[in-house]
């Protein structure tokens, strides 16, 4: 390979005044790797003739080349020079998501959950209400007809996220929406098929399309969202069997797509043959709450995942689907085959009484969340001007750059005692990026805590 073809090749990469020189090239290296702009055997140009390409030091090449051989990325055998090695560790059996977020011993602001059940109302479940449940025995796979009732009331009674009439045939509970869309990517995707989902998303959504035997496929996406032109090539390249999209609280960045962007996308997605998902994960901590434009544009047709876990608590484990009554059926009948045999009875009594009067507690949440963004953005840009936080229009986390690469980043964080999630176990790719993803609904001790231990 000829220097200006590498120089080419790890260009989109490199930004100036990005940190540390040596740690900016290794990773714009690593991502050239990972996108296949550099493929697996390509030789490498003489470390000499690189700096001249680079306008670097030939020590900063040789330690760049150092950091890239020990990550297992380049081979080098003296006489014989270098190469893009023919294994890429970044795919070989990486870290499950979940088992990046169970860190001991650290101030977490790794996962995005509530800290504690202090949110849940005052509750109370006996065994008279046991005894009252339908069917008899508690084996329910659908889910408790008076909680999908409620559901569904709630999705018709709002004007702000009503799309149609759903009715508690269309709703689906589940074990949060983590199941929720196992279940519709085991359903709906066989094994073998493609499935669209933003090149940034859900790190969960990534390790169980792979436990599906299906592959991942990045949409590329910007400040307002996935691309209307990447999403319509990539629809007609692929024929995906799933098409995933976080439109209304965006994880893990919390923005939050524009009403333009969402009519772009549902123009794109009105002829297509795929199932189009809409995790809805996040919606209801939308700081300002509005209309969730895509699920209006799509109709009934869409399938929608929504849940309690993140409004409320995590262990309260209640989620939905909503989508056609045909496809529900469709996802019940995998459920008894591969999953379990319905949700939790109690929890469902729980999540029941949950919703009454949900939507006043949600604005008193979204406020509470609000502020701490907004303190957590304040403190980054006045203690630690290098890193660029991502605006968040809501949800619980910060989408942080970074001046390394963010799985550096998360190492150093926890030597001070703070776990923080690297921004690689969000990409459809799992390729490295200088980004991190940090919790801010935590109390404000904590958080001041925290960042007087990275500071």
């Amino acid at each position: 390979m000829h220097e200006t073809q590498f120089v080419d090749a790890i260009t989109p990469w490199l930004e100036p005044n990005k940190g540390p020189l040596r740690a900016h090239l290794t990773l714009a290296i690593r991502q050239a790797i990972g996108s296949g702009q550099l493929r697996q055997g390509a030789r490498l140009p003489p470390e000499r003739a690189l700096a001249t390409a680079l306008h670097v030091s030939r020590p900063t090449v040789s330690a760049v080349m150092d950091d890239l051989r020990t990550l297992g990325l380049v081979t080098s055998r003296q006489g014989s020079g270098s190469w893009v090695s023919d294994t890429d560790p970044v795919s070989n059996s990486p870290v499950p998501f979940v088992e990046l977020l169970q860190q001991t011993g650290s101030i977490d602001l790794a996962a995005a959950t509530a800290p504690d059940a202090s949110l849940l109302p005052q509750m109370r479940v006996d065994t008279a209400d046991l005894l009252g449940a339908e069917p008899a025995n508690g084996l329910n796979p659908q889910g408790l007809s008076v909680l999908r009732q409620r559901v569904a009331g709630r999705m018709n009674g709002s004007t702000s996220i009503s799309a149609g009439s759903v009715s508690a045939e269309n709703v689906v509970m589940t074990s949060g929406a983590h199941q929720a869309l196992a279940l519709a990517v085991a359903a709906l995707a066989p094994r073998g098929s493609s499935i669209l989902v933003e090149d940034t998303t859900y790190g969960g959504l990534i390790d169980m399309i792979h436990a599906n035997g299906c592959h991942p496929i990045g949409i590329e996406r910007d400040a307002d969202g996935p691309l209307p032109g990447c999403l319509a090539e990539l629809l007609k390249l692929h024929e995906p069997s799933l098409v995933i999209l976080v439109t209304s609280v965006h994880s893990p960045t919390g923005a939050v797509s524009s009403p333009e962007r969402s009519v772009d996308l549902a123009s794109v997605l009105k002829d297509t043959t795929s199932h189009v998902v809409l995790d809805e994960t996040y919606a209801d901590l939308e700081f300002t709450p509005g209309a969730r434009a895509l699920v209006q544009a799509l109709g009934g047709s869409a399938i929608r995942i929504g849940t309690l876990s993140k409004a409320l608590w995590t262990g309260l484990r209640t989620g939905w689907l909503i989508a056609p009554v045909d496809t529900c059926r469709a996802i019940v009948r995998k459920r008894w085959q591969q999953f379990d045999l319905g949700p939790s009875i109690p929890s469902q009594l729980f999540a029941a009484q949950a919703l009454e009067g949900i939507d006043r507690a949600l604005e008193v949440r979204r406020s509470s969340l609000r502020e701490r963004s907004d303190w957590v953005t304040n403190t980054i840009e006045t203690n630690f001007p290098q890193w660029q936080p991502t605006k968040v229009d809501g949800g619980l986390a910060m989408w942080v750059e970074v001046p390394m690469d963010g799985a550096d980043f998360v190492t150093m964080a926890t030597e001070r005692g703070v776990a923080v999630l690297p921004g690689s176990a969000c990409r459809a790719d799992r390729a490295p990026t200088p980004h991190i993803r940090l919790c801010f609904d935590r109390p404000l001790d904590v958080l001041e805590q925290a960042f007087d231990r990275l500071g």
